[in-house]
């Protein structure tokens, strides 16, 4: 019987590149700068390329004790943002670890906390949290990076949610409208909170006497169609003109309650509100939408993790995505 040949080795690496082990070892984990020269970068990666080196991520989990997996807890990946936020997050992973890291989802069930057992384990190198839940008290010391709370301390990456409230603010008022509905989220998370108070106040500055009437929803496209056609007549008789929703889904659930009233949008009702998830382009009309970098907010998380992980980021810094209004067909002038 033929033997499979020999898998190759980081001291075969190191032979064949005149280097040392400990050589090969910062080369292969990313930690060449200021160790390694740039031509003998060039000989180890050349070595590695001749021999098909392939490093074995267990054995280096033994070696420095870290897995390169981390944890992302969420809330609902059925939620089109919450999925662009996964994806980004395992692609900030791969591009922080050359592909050797992995993501564990660690999902909550409708308002119950994300099941965080894993992490007690002590199976992951640090947690990414983009939902308000607590980690195991067995754990204090375990690299965190929060996502989208702009409430949270130590290191966070959030997105300008100000911002793109008070351009959508200043868009509703130049169209005319005096009285806006905001459908607000039932969970008071601090995300929610600054859209609602950033619109609010923005709204009002611009419109002496304005009225902001306030309504919530689950996060959820039945529970919003729900609530819009049960509040839709209140809405009307108080001579409302237009409704923002703190999320995408909900504006998708309020424009399909519209449709079967049979209240044209924008002719009868304006409608706008944040996230700009890919469905937000193509509903019936278009949705006018604050866009949120869900996919680079995962990205830059998973990115400053990883940093966070290795000991390179100093006194945490929040990292702030910019936000943007995007206008489309769902709102236009006030019908009176």
């Amino acid at each position: 019987m033929t033997r499979p040949p020999r898998r190759a080795r980081a001291v075969d690496v190191a032979a064949r590149a005149g280097v040392s082990v400990a050589t090969v070892s910062f080369v292969v984990n990313g930690k060449a700068e200021g160790r390694v020269s740039p031509a003998t970068r060039l000989r180890v990666l050349d070595a590695i390329a001749a021999l098909g080196y392939v490093t074995d991520a267990s054995a280096r989990a033994l070696a420095t004790g870290r897995r390169r997996q981390v944890a992302l807890l969420a809330h609902d990946m059925t939620n089109p943002f919450t999925a662009q936020v996964a994806a980004g997050a395992a692609a900030g992973i791969a591009e922080a670890t050359e592909g050797t890291g992995h993501l564990l989802l660690l999902l909550a069930s409708d308002d119950a906390e994300p099941d965080v057992e894993p992490v007690g384990a002590a199976t992951v190198d640090g947690v990414l949290i983009n939902y308000p839940g607590t980690l195991p008290a067995g754990r204090p010391d375990l690299p965190v990076v929060h996502l989208d709370d702009p409430a949270a301390g130590g290191h966070q990456v959030s997105m300008d949610v100000t911002v793109g409230a008070r351009e959508l603010a200043a868009h509703l008022a130049g169209l005319g409208h005096r009285h806006v509905v905001f459908l607000d989220s039932n969970r008071p998370w601090s995300t929610f909170v600054e859209r609602r108070t950033a619109f609010t106040e923005e709204f009002t500055r611009w419109v002496p006497g304005a009225v902001v009437t306030g309504d919530r929803s689950g996060i959820d496209l039945g529970d919003a169609v729900a609530r819009a056609a049960a509040a839709l007549e209140g809405w009307q008789r108080a001579g409302a003109t237009a409704v923002v929703t703190a999320t995408d889904v909900q504006a998708l659930g309020v424009l399909s309650a519209l449709a079967t009233a049979g209240v044209p949008v924008p002719g009868g009702l304006s409608v706008a509100a944040f996230d700009d998830i890919p469905f937000a382009a193509v509903s019936a009309p278009p949705l006018t939408t604050v866009a949120l970098p869900a996919r680079e907010l995962g990205r830059r998380g998973a990115v400053l993790l990883s940093e966070v992980i290795d000991g390179t980021v100093p006194d945490p810094e929040p990292v702030v995505l910019p936000a943007r209004l995007v206008v489309r067909g769902s709102t236009g002038p006030a019908p009176w």
